[in-house]
């Protein structure tokens, strides 16, 4: 099993593609990493240096697809910058097959807020990216932005469970395609509990799990690498779901750290939690 993941490369943070690899290697998936920057930490950190790689996601494909390499699933996460996306969509278009999953975890802001390198530009070329996906695993800041609503507006609404059929009407609104699953991820409602909105045509489903009130860098690329090889081992996507919530849950008790930026203590849980790679099937099991 064999999975591109296209998302940068963090020293410090516990995020990107060290999620990506630690989690599905751990899992029996082959990853093949595409940087496309190397940051010496990752942008929530005071002061970091980025050097640009992105021309690894055109140089990639054409080594790879001149070689005959296949893909069983893609996964991308941030883009630094507008170019890079118009490469990523070209990317996915020259490996995609029929039983290829294309997960898209749509990385633009988090808690109502933007990250310094949106742009409206971006937007508009995640979304065509968004329309190729199988599965895309926004925040519910990133959902507002793909549905062109106030996501501080929103996220003042929630306020108990019965507030999320809000989220689950915008995840209709945004759906790429009508086979696509959107995963809504890390939702606080109150002080004690974080919600996962799982979306489908005609049918959602919300899977909690207790929080201890803090918020820790590389959670969204550690649930997407998990939901990723979850699904491609065999487990239907709800299943999954729930799979990676317990994983990330177990992991974040593990940490002890103060301050967030360094990210969850996902290894000291990882084999215990998610070492499942028993009855794969090969391909995207929707």
């Amino acid at each position: 099993m064999r999975v591109a993941a296209i998302n940068d490369l963090s020293g410090l943070g516990n995020c990107s593609l060290l999620a990506d690899i630690g989690v599905m290697s751990a899992m029996g998936i082959d990853v093949c990493p595409v940087p496309t920057a190397v940051l010496t930490a990752q942008t929530g950190f005071p002061s970091y240096h980025m050097q640009d790689t992105g021309d690894m996601v055109k140089h990639s494909a054409k080594e790879w697809s001149g070689m005959g390499i296949d893909f069983d699933g893609i996964l991308t996460g941030y883009i630094p910058y507008d170019a890079i996306a118009d490469d990523i969509y070209a990317f996915v278009q020259t490996f995609r097959k029929d039983n290829t999953l294309i997960l898209i975890d749509p990385v633009m802001g988090d808690d109502g807020l933007c990250y310094s390198n949106y742009t409206p530009q971006m937007l508009e070329k995640i979304k065509k990216l968004v329309a190729l996906a199988d599965i895309i695993t926004p925040n519910l800041t990133e959902l507002c932005l793909l549905a062109g609503v106030d996501a501080k507006q929103l996220i003042a609404q929630i306020k108990s469970e019965k507030d999320l059929q809000k989220v689950a009407s915008l995840c209709d609104r945004v759906r790429g395609n009508a086979g696509q699953t959107v995963v809504v991820t890390g939702m606080s409602v109150g002080t004690e509990r974080i919600y996962n909105l799982v979306s489908t045509a005609g049918a959602y489903e919300c899977i909690a799990c207790s929080s201890n009130g803090e918020s820790y860098s590389g959670t969204g690329d550690l649930f997407a690498a998990s939901l990723m090889a979850n699904v491609l081992n065999g487990k239907p996507v709800n299943e999954a779901v729930r799979t990676t919530v317990h994983f990330l849950g177990r992991a974040i008790a593990q940490t002890k750290q103060s301050d967030r930026n360094f990210g969850v203590n996902f290894e000291a849980v990882l084999n215990e939690e998610v070492g499942g790679t028993n009855g794969k099937t090969s391909g995207k099991n929707k």
